[in-house]
């Protein structure tokens, strides 16, 4: 079967995707029992930590744990979409669930990144966002290539 120059890229691409979202699930998992040792740490290096804010050591944690949440669902849904290219790469037929996928990753990485913008932790986290966000869009704008390519 030959591939258009849009299904080779795509391949690409989801490969790469899949890669990161592996990283991704990582960095979520990291997150999460980061959020729960925050909780067991010394309460005097926790208040420094947090020193100048109204929030608790086990708010912290929590906060930190549910972020870790938030960035695994983003992995999650960054994986299914890299697989989903993948398959798509292969049967151009197969290519509006990528494309839902990617608008929703599309979405998940602009809340992501304006939640590292908003707290302050843009030069940290930020870059992963902004790597994510531009594999989604890349996967978004080659699966509409690949979709009217098909005629759907």
């Amino acid at each position: 079967m030959q591939r258009s120059g849009s299904q080779k890229v795509l391949l690409v691409i989801s490969i790469l995707s899949i890669i990161g979202a592996v990283l991704v699930l990582l960095s979520g998992l990291a997150m999460m029992m980061g959020g729960a040792l925050f909780g067991s740490i010394d309460s005097s290096e926790a208040a420094s930590a947090l020193a100048g804010t109204d929030i608790t050591q086990d708010e912290a944690g929590v906060i930190a744990g549910m972020l870790g949440i938030i960035v695994i669902f983003s992995g999650v849904v960054e994986l299914i979409m890299g697989i989903l290219g993948v398959r798509a790469a292969n049967n151009s037929q197969k290519i509006m669930p990528v494309w839902v996928f990617a608008i929703i990753e599309v979405i998940l990485c602009v809340i992501g990144l304006a939640s590292t913008v908003a707290d302050g932790t843009f030069s940290s986290q930020g870059v992963s966002t902004v790597i994510s966000l531009v594999f989604a869009v890349l996967i978004l704008w080659i699966a509409n290539n690949i979709k009217k390519e098909a005629g759907k």
